[in-house]
């Protein structure tokens, strides 16, 4: 195995692997495990490893401004980004005291016009989600609890509109299945038949996750 990878053990009984969008390589598998199985299995994927690793780097070549944090999304488009003494975003860029404050930033900005826009697709689609909320996900865009609260990852803001109405008619779905099955998919596809454009599309956008 060539790249560098981290093993994550438990009582599970099968092994797998994982590429993270920042291309972190993780092995998951059981404790009595021995290393040359890892290193075995990880040999039988390494066509697929190479695959997404390759993907994954072309991807952050293109993002390497904003992993830097020079640029950074609104919208699907890119900004300056400056780290100063003031938070503020403008048509100049996005200014903010520190990282941690990018989130607060966003929220107070673009919160309101996101939640209109959830409850018009809702009306319009004929959804009755209970509240709708943001917060600081990583690793997810959304989530609908068993009481169908929305709440939604901040970073939604940064995203084209296009892959934020995914994400909110994903997510408006599964106040009526609750799970990803034919009949989920049949549901989103009724209202977006290029959905499967869409998710492959915010693959793209899957390193703000974490980054922020």
């Amino acid at each position: 195995m060539i790249y560098k990878y981290r093993v994550v053990r438990s009582a599970r009984k099968s092994i797998a692997v994982s590429v993270s969008a920042k291309n972190e390589i993780t092995v998951r598998c059981g404790w009595e495990v021995h290393d040359k199985t890892i290193e075995k299995f990880l040999d039988s994927k390494s066509d697929w490893i190479e695959k997404v690793v390759l993907r994954n780097s072309k991807k952050l070549a293109v993002n390497d401004d904003v992993i830097e944090l020079e640029s950074i999304y609104i919208g699907g488009t890119k900004f300056p980004l400056s780290i100063c003494g003031k938070n503020e975003i403008t048509t100049e860029g996005v200014f903010v005291k520190s990282k941690a404050d990018i989130c607060t930033l966003y929220i107070k900005t673009f919160f309101a016009d996101f939640k209109e826009r959830v409850e018009e697709l809702a009306r319009q689609y004929r959804f009755y989600p209970a509240e709708i909320s943001v917060k600081n996900y990583t690793g997810r865009w959304g989530c609908c609890d068993a009481q169908n609260n929305l709440i939604f990852n901040y970073k939604l803001f940064m995203l084209p509109k296009s892959l934020q109405d995914y994400v909110i008619i994903h997510e408006l779905c599964h106040t009526i299945c609750h799970n990803h099955s034919n009949a989920f998919w049949r549901l989103v596809g009724e209202i977006l038949p290029d959905y499967k454009q869409c998710r492959k599309d915010l693959k793209n956008f899957d390193f703000l996750t974490t980054l922020y």
